[in-house]
C-alpha cells in the first residue's frame, strides 16, 4: 500500500500527524538552511548574470507566511478538526486553501528567481546545493498542500 493510499485510509488523527511531522516539521528544517544558502550565492556570485538574485529575500518571505500558515492551522483548524468539530472548521479551512494558492504563487516567483531551478555552466558545489534543496522544497510544499486540499480539508468541505 503506497502512502497515499494509506493517508486516505487514516483517521483525521492520523492523518494530521503525518503532516505535521512529515511537512512542518521538514519545512521548518528546510527554510532556514536555504536562506542561508541563497545569501552566500547571492553574495558570492552576484555578477553572474544568472545569479538568483532576490532569492533569499524571497525565501525569507515564504518562511515566515509558511510559519504564519502552519500556526494557525496547528493551534486552531487541526485541534478542532481532531475534536470533531468539521462544521465550525468549514471557515478555516476555506482560509487555509487561499493561503494555499498564495503559496504556489510564491512558488512560481522561485521558479521565476531561479531561471526554472537551471544551474548555470560551471556552478559551484553551494550553488548546486541550493537548488537540489529547491526542488525538495518545491516538492514537499506542493505534496503537502495536494495532501491537505485533496485528503483533509476535503472531508471537511467536500472538496470545494
Amino acid at each position: 500500500m503506497t502512502i497515499a493510499e494509506t493517508m486516505t485510509q487514516a483517521s483525521n488523527e492520523e492523518l494530521i500527524e503525518h503532516i505535521l511531522t512529515r511537512y512542518h516539521d521538514t519545512h521548518r528544517e528546510q527554510l532556514p538552511e536555504l536562506i542561508q544558502l541563497s545569501e552566500r550565492v547571492e553574495r558570492v556570485h552576484g555578477g553572474h548574470t544568472a545569479c538568483p538574485a532576490g532569492l533569499s529575500a524571497h525565501l525569507a518571505q515564504m518562511a515566515e507566511e509558511l510559519e504564519t500558515h502552519m500556526a494557525k492551522e496547528e493551534q486552531i483548524l487541526f485541534p478542532m478538526i481532531a475534536r470533531g468539530m468539521g462544521a465550525m472548521a468549514s471557515g478555516p479551512v476555506s482560509v487555509m486553501r487561499h493561503e494555499h494558492e498564495d503559496h504556489g504563487t510564491a512558488l512560481e516567483e522561485l521558479e521565476r528567481i531561479t531561471n526554472g531551478l537551471t544551474l548555470p555552466e560551471g556552478a559551484c558545489r553551494s550553488w548546486q546545493r541550493l537548488y537540489q534543496g529547491l526542488e525538495s522544497f518545491r516538492d514537499d510544499l506542493k505534496a503537502h498542500i495536494q495532501t491537505e486540499n485533496t485528503l483533509l480539508f476535503s472531508r471537511i468541505d467536500g472538496g470545494s
